[in-house]
């Protein structure tokens, strides 16, 4: 993108990455002056609905016209490439300001602080909320401004048709407990997020920010956060009150509105002011305040001495009497031997952690995942965003990044190999690679572009790509050359899954189901016995198979795919990838963490959370029948 010209803006440089997309520095050639042009990913695009919402964007946060929120100049869309022109802002983020100074000045912290309030109220009072307040979305331009940026996850309040309840949006340090629940974000949400903020701008860090990810979750839905004025004396105990109040658990306890949170930091800030005229009143009138000093210190200095040797005597006791009930009791000594902690700590990004029933990998990265393979027993390989491709040689315990990178800015969707040297790969801007050394090296074969890769199948030497737009390629010789087949659908399509040589169905968006009976040379379309989207599919014998869907719905069939019947998961999470030892055991990944298990050949199935609430993109079965799952920041797991 660097350098290229899109409309009227050439692209400069990059400033950062987000979930939507990317957003670069680029200058206007028409009107002379930089902007901010945020791209969507490619992998955005693979979702109708996500495109929808980017578009969206740019016409909600055109309507907020507010000094202390970013501006939007216009919205484009040229050659497949959605982008909207923004205010271009030089300036650093109040994360990056945090971090420089450990924490702010209390006085500072407010003053930011109220111009926050002064921006999001103004969202707020067009109907508008946020979702996502937190450090790294807010910049401070060179006068000291505050700039609210992002409002990409924003949406009207009496908006109903892009964001559904039960979709969790925002970053888990800041989230709110509603925001936790899945339940639909208020005012009141963005006003938690906002006083988690202040908690870390005053204290350096969030008050939840130790632990798992699920530990995270549970402080945010139960515990009370610490007073924030422990932290420093001159943090007034009126603070406390402040962030107390914005972080209530209920949301009806909370501030009402931004105006009625600025009202109480206004009355804080102003004593303040005045005890800071008092303070450098008494400073001109006191007479020796060094000699009160000195009384103390020499106070300190003889209770120290009394105290010291007394302490020395006791510890001295102790670990007399200690060692001698330790000879008549060498357990007391003998550390019991514990097991691994593969848990994951919350570091700057949420990570899933292990339980009981399944084991972290070492996977070196925290790239998100998105295809995991095995083409033995003990060599594996999975890769990602930014170009990772992951390799692993001893039974899945630790993978290595190849090097160097295919392409450090391309993200993979899948990968397959066909045997230990033969392998494909796909990506999400149109392209395939193929190796033929185990992949040390790899060769683009073919790239259309526009076209979204989604994943890789193979059927007795047949290989299949799907993705957007119901594109399915087919290749019969190794995956040197595809080819395009008859899909009959522009839905996007998430995987397919043969029943035997000639018969075949493939998933995908809007309840869409095809066969084909040819050997994948035509699809046709099924009845739609669903309206949400079909993630992935699996078939246990010729007539036993289960779709998976989201909002947690599990289909089954028992004739070969002619009828399918819903049988509970017991979840309402997006199900993302299905797969079998044999014919009774099953598992189903999902996006909060969970695994699903069935042991009757999917007619019921119980859970077995992970510890954690991110997305596990891909199950695999290795030869051996060992299951592996992959997903989010660098998450690979297997079962023990």
């Amino acid at each position: 993108m660097i350098g290229s010209l899109v409309e009227n803006y050439k692209v400069v440089s990059v400033l950062g990455e987000g979930g939507m997309g990317i957003v670069y520095k680029a200058f206007d050639i028409k009107l002379e002056r930089f902007v901010a042009l945020k791209v969507l990913n490619q992998t955005g695009s693979l979702n109708t609905n996500f495109v929808e919402r980017f578009k969206r964007e740019a016409k909600n946060q055109a309507k907020l016209n507010h000094p202390n929120i970013v501006s939007v100049y216009g919205f484009t869309e040229q050659n497949g490439i959605l982008g909207i022109v923004m205010e271009y802002v030089e300036g650093e983020t109040l994360e990056k300001l945090i971090t420089r100074k450990n924490r702010l000045d209390t006085k500072e912290a407010l003053q930011l602080l109220l111009q926050m309030l002064e921006g999001v109220g103004h969202a707020h009072s067009k109907s508008f909320i946020h979702r996502d307040i937190k450090p790294s979305n807010i910049i401070l331009n060179k006068e000291g401004v505050v700039k609210i940026m992002d409002f990409g996850i924003s949406k009207a309040l009496f908006d109903k048709g892009i964001t559904k309840t039960g979709t969790k949006i925002g970053t888990l340090l800041y989230m709110s407990p509603e925001q936790i629940r899945a339940e639909e974000p208020t005012k009141q949400s963005d006003i938690y997020s906002i006083g988690i903020t202040l908690y870390e701008m005053l204290a350096g860090k969030t008050p939840f920010d130790k632990g798992t990810e699920y530990e995270i979750m549970e402080a945010h839905l139960k515990k009370t956060p610490p007073r924030v004025s422990i932290n420093s004396s001159a943090i007034p105990p009126e603070l406390d009150k402040i962030v107390f109040k914005a972080l209530d658990k209920t949301i009806f306890r909370r501030y009402k509105n931004c105006e009625e949170f600025s009202e109480d930091v206004n009355h804080v800030l102003q004593k303040i002011d005045k005890s800071g005229v008092e303070k450098t009143e008494k400073v001109k009138t006191k007479q020796k305040p060094v000699d009160k000093f000195r009384e103390d210190k020499i106070r300190k200095l003889k209770t120290a001495f009394f105290v010291l040797p007394v302490l020395a005597v006791l510890i001295f006791l102790a670990y007399f009497i200690f060692n001698a009930v330790a000879a008549y009791w060498p357990g007391l000594t003998t550390k019991p031997i514990m097991p691994t902690d593969t848990t994951a700590r919350y570091n700057t990004r949420p990570v899933v952690t292990t339980s009981v029933n399944w084991l972290k990998m070492n996977s070196g990265t925290q790239n998100n995942l998105n295809g995991i393979t095995f083409s033995t027993d003990d060599l594996g390989f999975a890769c990602g965003e930014k170009g990772t491709i992951l390799k692993s040689s001893n039974y899945g315990a630790d993978w290595i990044e190849l090097l160097p990178k295919v392409d450090s800015l391309i993200t993979f969707t899948d990968i397959k190999f066909l045997s230990s040297n033969l392998g494909l790969l796909v990506s999400d801007d149109g392209r395939i690679f193929r190796t033929e050394d185990g992949g040390n090296t790899w060769q683009n074969i073919l790239q259309l572009n526009g076209e979204n890769f989604f994943r890789i199948y193979e059927n007795r030497g047949v290989s299949f790509v799907c993705g957007a737009k119901g594109t399915i390629l087919k290749s019969n010789n190794g995956g040197y050359t595809f080819r395009r087949v008859n899909s009959n659908t522009t839905n996007l399509l998430f995987n397919l899954f043969f029943i035997d040589e000639a018969r075949g169905f493939a998933v995908g968006w809007n309840g869409t189901i095809l066969k084909t009976t040819d050997q994948g040379e035509n699809w046709v379309s099924q009845n739609k016995f669903t309206d949400t989207y079909l993630r992935d599919i699996f078939f246990v014998d010729r007539s036993n198979g289960i779709v998976i869907a989201g909002g947690g719905e599990v289909f089954k069939t028992e004739d070969g795919g002619s009828k399918w019947e819903k049988v509970s998961s017991g979840l309402a999470s997006g199900l993302l990838s299905i797969s079998f030892t044999n014919k009774t055991n099953g598992f189903i990944s999902c996006n909060k963490g969970e695994i699903l298990v069935t042991r009757d050949g999917g007619i019921n199935w119980e859970l077995s959370n992970s510890g954690g609430f991110t997305a596990l993109n891909r199950l695999v079965v290795t030869p051996s029948k060992k299951v592996f799952s992959a997903g989010v920041f660098g998450s690979i797991f297997s079962n023990k």
